[in-house]
């Protein structure tokens, strides 16, 4: 915008020049040579333009013309500080010099010193001087030192000009969504749309539309998804995904049928401050294994901390998970989580996580106790692409079980590579893998107090790949395999694992 109306005004600075610098000639340093700068400055023959007004400015009077002129040479020639400086001497030798003071505040906005703009806009706006584009300027100081209600009200003055109106009611959008009023932002956005579609202006703002459609979304107060999932699982375990229930390998596949719904209440959607209130159920049932089939149920308060530049959230959740209607584990986590993103593409994220789990089947011996402590911290990274629709994620994280039970003491270390790619807007692509190394910290207890075993490790592999596609809005019907392998020293849990399925759910 700057340098457009830096365009706009070159005219009008020539010819002032010229009429300014005859009026006053007292010299030819004063006439002459202000006329061969003007001619040149017209031609854009700006370093021939700037030796002379130098010369005629030294060698004559210190008029507020020469001044505003040398300035407006340095800014075409993008000497932005020397520009600033002759601007600024143009103003102290006549302050009511309204072009330059426009152009003084232009230059200050672009180089992000609009507290030092305001006050020459504010003279300007008092003197009723190009209100619309004192307006319009003043609405982008204002944007810039984040006073966005004063900046809407500048930009609604600044469309009363036709010329200007579309790009205000554009500044006017995106003041509105910093104040965390995409729908109205929208509404604004779509009449700067329809004023004319063909220009670039309207372009942006109609690929704005969709961010404030998405933000619009995200910051409604209530969500929930319910999915419905058919799989064959190839080696049922008591937790589909868990490596950890691999005492609980059945050795046999079956077909299973799952039923997943998540609600979510944001009680500050917007804000500094967020407090998410959640419930989750997951139900599974087993063609012909049904001693697996499992009902858990986790209830959990998620607060939150928006910053400029990254968010901090600390969920915390209790879980009770039933094993044929019978009480089989109950669990507290907690897991703060900072997301900061270093600019827009890229994102650092920090973990940790502690949980107190209790499992609540019959021990055959104490040292099979597996509930206890269980603490670690992780370390990501994530590569956003595609308007951050799509993300490229490694992680590594640490994970220590201190259990009742000397069978389960150990540490686990994982590294977690993962990505999604959206192909297009309806159908996505996503895949991850998941290394881990498990080493157990005593010798394994079979119950004979006769035998000597190993110490065990585990090393297991995850991966799974899945493509999605988006019937209709909310509605997504999703195909997917797993693998797992668990290569154990022991033969009890060493084990391969294949999930192969669909899935159809709606999201709100």
């Amino acid at each position: 915008m700057a340098k457009k109306w830096g365009v706009v005004l070159g005219g009008a600075i020539v010819s002032l020049m010229i009429t300014g610098g005859m009026a006053i000639a007292v010299s030819p340093y004063d006439d002459i040579m202000v006329d061969r700068a003007a001619n040149n400055y017209q031609q854009e023959n700006y370093d021939e333009a700037l030796g002379e007004m130098n010369q005629a400015w030294e060698k004559g009077a210190k008029t507020p013309i020469k001044a505003f002129y040398l300035g407006m040479l340095h800014y075409r020639l993008g000497d932005y500080v020397k520009a600033q400086e002759y601007l600024e001497k143009t103003v102290n030798l006549k302050r009511d010099f309204h072009e330059a003071q426009l152009q003084l505040a232009i230059l200050l906005i672009g180089l992000d010193k609009a507290d030092q703009a305001t006050p020459y806009l504010e003279d300007l706006a008092a003197a009723g001087f190009q209100p619309t584009q004192t307006a319009m300027l003043l609405g982008q100081a204002a944007s810039k030192q984040k006073q966005y209600a004063k900046a809407v009200e500048y930009f609604r003055q600044a469309q009363a000009d036709p010329k200007l109106a579309q790009e205000a009611k554009v500044q006017e959008s995106l003041a509105l969504a910093a104040q965390d009023r995409p729908k109205e932002a929208k509404k604004i956005l779509e009449s700067a749309i329809v004023q004319d579609p063909n220009s670039p202006t309207a372009g942006f703002a109609q690929r704005y539309v969709d961010t404030l459609d998405r933000r619009i979304k995200d910051t409604q107060p209530f969500h929930f998804n319910v999915t419905g999932v058919f799989d064959y699982d190839s080696n049922v375990t008591l937790q589909p995904g868990d490596t950890g229930a691999a005492q609980a390998v059945s050795g046999a596949g079956d077909f299973v049928m799952t039923q997943i719904a998540n609600f979510e209440y944001q009680l500050f959607p917007t804000g500094t401050y967020g407090l998410m209130a959640q419930y989750s159920i997951f139900q599974n049932f087993h063609r012909r294994l049904t001693r697996y089939d499992l009902l858990s149920h986790t209830w959990g308060m998620v607060p939150s901390v928006r910053f400029q530049q990254g968010t901090l959230w600390l969920p915390f959740n209790y879980n009770y998970t039933d094993l044929q209607s019978e009480k089989y584990y109950t669990g507290f986590t907690f897991t703060p989580t900072y997301l900061h993103m270093l600019n827009p593409k890229w994102g650092l994220e920090v973990g940790t996580k502690f949980s107190r789990q209790y499992f609540w089947w019959p021990l055959p011996f104490n040292q099979e106790d597996r509930s206890g402590k269980y603490y670690g911290g992780s370390l990501g990274t994530y590569y956003f692409f595609k308007q951050q629709k799509g993300y490229l994620q490694a992680r590594i994280y640490y994970e220590r079980a201190d259990s009742g039970g000397s069978n389960w003491d150990s540490s686990t270390y994982h590294l977690l590579l993962a990505a999604l790619y959206p192909v297009t807007d309806k159908w996505k692509f996503s895949g991850f893998v998941d290394l881990a190394m498990q080493p157990f910290d005593n010798p394994w207890y079979n119950g004979n107090p006769t035998a000597i075993n190993s110490t065990r490790l585990d090393k297991i592999l995850m991966l799974g790949v899945q493509s999605t596609y988006e019937i209709y809005k909310g509605i997504e019907f999703n195909v997917h395999y797993y693998y797992v392998r668990d290569n154990s020293n022991l033969p009890l849990y060493d084990y391969n694992r294949h999930i192969w399925g669909a899935q159809i759910g709606y999201r709100y």
